[in-house]
């Protein structure tokens, strides 16, 4: 195995489900802006949430050479928002995929027990870049409950802890700032929050930005990173393509290296 390897972008994106009514912001009027930012990111593996299966078909009809893991949180299968993760399958092969539910019973579709309204979830995948073997895990937690945001923290360091023999990535929307309990046990945990290794003095940045222009506020939109990976580089992207929001959120990005001795 060689010790050297080229980079890897990966981004997180909430895409905002396409079925919002969200006036001049609504999918039918920013979707060819969202194909027009994600072709041109260079991302080979995206984590992206509240995406709609109808979404999901639409960019791997524009952009094909993205397919994707994951399920519908409502049925495991097509219903509802997904956490989805899609790769560059020219670029990335998938060796495993698993969905959970962010609640007592992980394996139980549709289920949630911790005060959120919403049915949560996680998307697993182990994948291979260059001969180079990673996991990720991509999520959306709660927006409303500050419990059920500890308790899916407590369980997504548990699966990983289960797994960690590889590389970890994990995107997500944690809607949760940088001083927030869940933040903190992540970098308790060991994860390594990409933007702030190489931004580390700059003020905290909103990533969600309600359809304005804003740059100050939470940043509630993440790319941690566990052991044998390196962070080359990592920003919020802000660009409106054609003049237009692609989303209620910035994406987010990270350049990664593998570490030399791992494998």
């Amino acid at each position: 195995m060689s010790s050297t390897t080229s980079s890897m972008k990966v981004m997180s994106f909430n895409i905002r489900f396409g079925t919002a009514d969200d006036g001049p912001n609504s999918w039918e009027f920013r979707r060819d802006a969202v194909m027009e930012m994600l072709g041109a990111s260079g991302a080979v593996v995206i984590g992206m949430q509240e995406v709609l299966a109808s979404q999901l078909d639409e960019i791997r009809q524009v952009l094909p050479r993205y397919d994707f893991v994951g399920v519908g949180r409502e049925d495991g299968v097509a219903d509802g928002e997904f956490c989805a993760i899609l790769f560059d399958k020219q670029q990335i092969q998938v060796e495993a995929s698993d969905t959970y539910w962010f609640s007592d019973t992980p394996e139980v579709v549709g289920s949630s027990s911790w005060g959120n309204s919403n049915t949560r979830v996680c998307t697993h995948g182990v994948f291979a870049f260059e001969g180079r073997h990673f996991n990720f895990f991509n999520l959306h937690i709660d927006h409303e409950s500050a419990i059920s945001r500890f308790k899916s923290i407590q369980l997504l360091t548990s699966r990983i802890t289960d797994v960690d023999e590889l590389p970890c990535i994990i995107t997500g929307d944690f809607n949760d700032d940088e001083d927030s309990i869940p933040i903190k046990m992540m970098a308790e945990a060991g994860f390594e929050d990409t933007f702030r290794t190489i931004n580390p003095d700059v003020p905290e940045q909103a990533t969600y930005h309600g359809w304005t222009d804003m740059l100050d506020g939470s940043k509630i939109d993440y790319i941690f990173v566990s052991h044998g990976l390196r962070v080359k580089d990592a920003s919020i992207n802000r660009e409106k393509p054609f003049g237009t929001f692609v989303s209620d959120h910035y994406p987010v990005t990270a350049t990664l290296a593998f570490s030399p001795t791992d494998v």
